[in-house]
């Protein structure tokens, strides 16, 4: 029996699901221990959908993409299955140990629902849920909850662990009506930022690790619930591997306890649509996003394009790792190819797949906000990730820094190669975080301590066309939340001077980026700190012209005789109590010719000291008279000309001459 489409059921089930997420995250946010979950917000909510490669019976979407909405054009026979899928290709999982590719009955995994989510979360659990079916196959029963945390086996790196929970469904009739056993078809699955996960380093970010077991406690894909029962010596191996149980206890149990939410929530609209209705629903929602985003590619033009951004340095003495992006466009398909990058490095900036995968979906879900957001949007993406590169390390090559580092680099990488395509569509979609983790013993608790203070690094957003850089970080990670300073000094023992905007830092365009924003906080106790910065030489890109961001460093111990500026990482450093911690995080990139830009906005911008006088002149070739607090048009025609010349002349030279 085949199950006719709904288009209005569909949305509905589409609508119910991203609801289902976000009321997974308000559960987390809502029971979790640590600051990471309840004030930052660093952990994410979904629902991926399971289904067999050829499902009897069930024919959801059209057969012609002509009848979705914007597919005039598109080519009927495109591949169903196009797009990136990593599973085959991850090392050495499960039973099935010698690596070799997936069975061809196993499942294909599907995003289908998020919450504001952090993108390299949640694009990165499909290979989690993809991980658990490889590793338990047939024996995953109602009532387990499972737990995915290793780089190599479905995550990226070891502190984001992934928890997931089935819902099982009947199997759609064969074709002489006989239904099937039921099968687990929908995962909730929350993916978080865990507080220490053990290792040499409180925090993790081991910025002298050289292999991935120097990282912390890699947990392969296990089950910690059984049948509805936790399986409690499970629960202690893995509380005994990290400094701070009582918050990791929380946060595990806040997890837990969202994906049960989730798995209600969805088990009650099965119930009132019918599981084959559902399902239905389901690959016309998936199939909507993919005929969509195939028309978005079929605007674009045809071509080849490139291009290289470049890391500051691996955190072992090697600087200007390349990451080379070539994008190619056919038809309603495209390609994103990596030949080219860096091998393997020695640092802990390696990319697995699943990782380099996510940015790449980060990259082109910001280009394309007004598609949803699933599996189906992935379809037409290809990518080449090449062996043993970094971005796609062999085990045991370390890995701790990947989302950050070398992410920010990868989506600026990607979106340097599509401005030659759309340039109206890029911009700043990067994260680009230079993180501290401070720890030691609070005085008034007697408690040890690990912070990672989202404060010090707030900035990314950079200009796009038609809007400035907005307060904090690009809209692709506003997911992350920055906590209250006096929460913070309430949970640590800090005490804030200073969180403000600083002048002459905003990367300059025809619109702007945001400024960069500078942080100072004193010790009121005894800590050391581990700094892995990033982005100092190469700070986040600017696009069609603009300029580049500001770029990230720190300063230890400020303004003491001892005091250390860092650009690119300490381990370990000592913060005396009532020492100083000052940190600079840079904005994300201007878009489009400074010159170009309105003199008016470049007076309200030095009203807002945001520029001084003497950058509005460098910088936009405007020139405001601060008596009258007016622009001087003509000054400011003539300085414009010049400055066109100059760079007429010499394209590679400042916008102003010296």
């Amino acid at each position: 029996m085949k199950t006719a489409v709904d288009p209005i059921t569909a949305e509905i089930c589409r609508n119910y699901l991203e609801t289902v997420s976000q009321e997974m995250s308000a559960t987390v946010e809502n029971t979790a221990m640590s600051p990471i979950f309840t004030l930052n917000h660093d952990y994410s909510c979904g629902v991926f959908y399971t289904t067999p490669r050829n499902p009897p019976g069930l024919r959801p979407t059209p057969e012609n993409p002509q009848d979705f909405p914007g597919a005039a054009g598109l080519d009927s026979g495109a591949p169903r299955d196009a797009g990136w899928t990593a599973a085959p290709d991850l090392a050495k999982a499960g039973p099935d140990r010698d690596g070799a590719a997936l069975a061809s009955d196993m499942p294909d995994v599907q995003l289908l629902a998020r919450d504001l989510a952090v993108p390299v979360h949640i694009f990165a659990s499909l290979e989690s849920v993809r991980m658990v079916f490889r590793y338990f196959r047939d024996d995953i029963r109602p009532g387990d909850v499972f737990l995915v945390a290793d780089p190599y086996m479905g995550g990226t790196h070891c502190p984001d662990w992934t928890i997931m929970k089935p819902i099982f469904i009947p199997t759609p009739t064969d074709s002489s009506g006989t239904p099937g056993p039921d099968r687990p078809a929908f995962f909730p699955c929350v993916r978080g930022h865990i507080n220490d996960v053990g290792g040499p380093v409180p925090g993790g970010y081991n910025v002298n690790a050289r292999e991935v077991w120097q990282e912390g406690f890699r947990i392969s894909p296990v089950r910690i619930v059984d049948q509805g029962t936790p399986v409690r010596d499970l629960w202690e191996v893995i509380l005994a591997n990290t400094r701070v149980p009582h918050e990791v206890r929380g946060d595990l149990h806040a997890m837990v306890g969202a994906c049960t939410v989730g798995h209600r929530r969805i088990e009650e609209l099965i119930r009132k649509y019918g599981a084959e209705a559902v399902e239905a629903s389901v690959e016309y929602i998936l199939r909507y996003s993919e005929v969509q985003l195939r028309a978005r590619i079929h605007q674009w033009p045809d071509g080849t394009y490139h291009h290289v951004e470049y890391v500051d340095h691996d955190y072992a003495g090697h600087r200007d790792v390349p990451i080379h992006v070539t994008v190619a466009i056919h038809g309603d398909s495209l390609t994103v190819d990596f030949t080219g990058s860096s091998g393997e490095v020695e640092g802990f900036i390696n990319s697995p797949p699943g990782n380099s995968a996510s940015q790449v979906f980060t990259a082109i879900t910001a280009m394309c906000p007004d598609i949803p957001v699933n599996s189906g949007f992935f379809r037409p993406i290809r990518m080449v990730l090449p062996e043993a590169s970094v971005v796609k390390p062999r085990p045991p090559a370390p890995v701790g820094h990947c989302t950050l580092v070398p992410g920010t680099t990868i989506i600026d990488a990607v979106m340097k190669a599509f401005e030659q395509v759309v340039p109206e569509r890029v911009g700043t979609a990067a994260c680009d975080l230079n993180n501290a983790r401070c720890f030691g013993v609070d005085s008034r608790t007697g408690r040890y301590f690990i912070s990672g203070d989202l404060n010090a690094t707030p900035m990314s957003a950079g200009g796009a066309h038609g809007t400035d850089g907005w307060g904090a970080w690009a809209a692709t990670f506003c997911a992350l939340r920055l906590p209250p300073l006096e929460m913070y000094e309430l949970q640590f023992p800090y005490f804030y001077y200073l969180a403000e905007y600083a002048t002459d830092t905003a990367a300059p365009g025809r619109w702007r980026g945001a400024p960069a924003l500078h942080f100072r906080r004193r010790q009121t106790d005894d800590m050391r700190v581990t700094i892995y910065n990033g982005s100092y030489r190469h700070s986040l890109a600017g696009y069609a012209g603009g300029k580049r961001g500001a770029g990230n460093y720190w300063l230890i111990r400020e303004g003491a005789p001892d005091e250390l500026k860092v650009t690119e990482c300490c381990l370990a450093e000592p913060l005396p109590r009532g020492s100083l911690l000052f940190a600079q995080s840079g904005g994300g990139g201007g878009w489009g010719d400074p010159l170009a830009r309105d003199p008016q906005e470049v007076l309200d911008d030095w009203l807002d000291e945001v520029v001084s006088l003497e950058v509005a002149a460098r910088d936009y070739g405007v020139v405001i008279d601060p008596s009258t607090r007016t622009v001087d048009v003509e000054k400011t025609a003539a300085l414009r000309a010049q400055a066109r010349h100059a760079r007429d002349r010499s394209p590679s030279s400042p916008l102003m001459p010296p």
